[in-house]
């Protein structure tokens, strides 16, 4: 990103972005972040503070630093809520198939396997490394576009496909390790992503200081940027918690009347991994390892749980790889017709 260059008002014989009016001599203009350009009374209409900044400024841009992150909301989200969640499904599980005591034993598995994860994430501080995978980060408004940079890469959005509103840092992708605070949230509409194989959520945080806050607002209010009255964040989570909660529900009840064919069902659902790591990871070593380790995973499941039979063990294993296969063959298709 280069330094900051100083714009001055100009007399361009166009009419304004906002009002329509032709600039003249008594109508200077100034050319805004979103590439149009504004006469000087609409802007100042707006926001003083913009037309000052606007006038210094290139671009509109933001930087959101390490020092931002909250260790005791990282291992809240990652280990305690996690913990809460894998007690709820496996103890009633283990109490409707397997009675109470081999139930707790089932519960207690999960809490073996958690606390060496969450003893050695203190050790080496995996808050800090996580939050360092994307921070520092810097927000660029420039050019019609939202340039989202990092240290290693950038991203690029069109301000046209983005809309608006005002929340908190709690309905970022960042909400696992970033300390909450009022923001206005730009995003993108939700959808699936076939060259990751995810459903991707474009949401970031700007405004994070009552002076940017004015700046970013009064921008998206010049620009005409939808806005969208969102519910509350506290509601947001409990429809989401809701969600979740139903399929939770919904996967006991079939673990309950048929535990192999729940097993079976998620180790169906386990080959969602392997397909992103195809798309996304970049190294073969990884890729392999991802469908070899889904493969015999699978395999062990329901040799282990379904059917003691090795035969009926491998033909699983082979229509697994079947599927795969033709959903891999459909992805390719699919990116083929849209590239983008």
């Amino acid at each position: 990103m280069n330094s900051p260059q100083k714009q001055n008002d100009s007399n361009a014989p166009h009419a304004c972005a906002r009002c329509e009016s032709l600039f003249g001599q008594q109508r200077h203009s100034l050319k805004m972040w979103d590439g149009k350009r504004y006469c000087v009374a609409c802007i100042n209409a707006v926001s003083p503070e913009l037309l000052a900044w606007a006038r210094e400024h290139a671009y509109l841009e933001e930087t959101l630093t390490l020092d931002a992150i909250s260790r005791k909301k990282f291992y809240k989200n990652n280990f305690f809520y996690p913990l809460i969640g894998i007690l709820v499904i496996f103890f009633p599980l283990g109490l409707f198939v397997v009675g109470f005591w081999n139930g707790f034993l089932l519960a207690m598995l999960p809490v073996a396997f958690l606390l060496p994860l969450y003893l050695l994430s203190l050790k080496l501080d995996a808050a800090d490394k996580r939050a360092a995978e994307e921070l520092p980060r810097t927000l660029v408004a420039q050019n019609n576009q939202l340039i989202v940079v990092h240290e290693q890469e950038s991203h690029f959005y069109d301000l046209s496909e983005l809309y608006y509103y005002e929340s908190d840092t709690n309905r970022t992708v960042d909400n696992l390790y970033l300390e909450n605070r009022p923001a206005l949230i730009l995003e993108k509409t939700p959808g699936w992503n076939w060259q990751r194989f995810e459903f991707e959520e474009i949401r970031y945080a700007c405004g994070l200081t009552p002076e940017k806050r004015v700046l970013w607002n009064s921008f998206f209010q010049l620009i005409e940027l939808p806005r969208k009255e969102m519910m509350s964040t506290r509601r947001y989570h409990l429809v989401t918690f809701l969600l979740v909660m139903t399929i939770v529900l919904a996967f006991l009840a079939i673990m309950v009347i048929s535990y192999p064919a729940g097993l079976m069902l998620i180790a169906l659902l386990m080959w969602i991994l392997p397909l992103q790591a195809l798309n996304t990871a970049k190294e073969t070593f990884t890729k392999v390892v991802m469908v070899c380790g889904t493969l015999f995973t699978n395999g062990f499941v329901f040799y282990a749980f379904v059917s003691r039979n090795p035969m009926y063990a491998g033909l699983f294993c082979l229509a697994e790889m079947c599927l795969f296969l033709v959903a891999m063959f459909y992805i390719r298709n699919r990116l083929n017709q849209n590239p983008d």
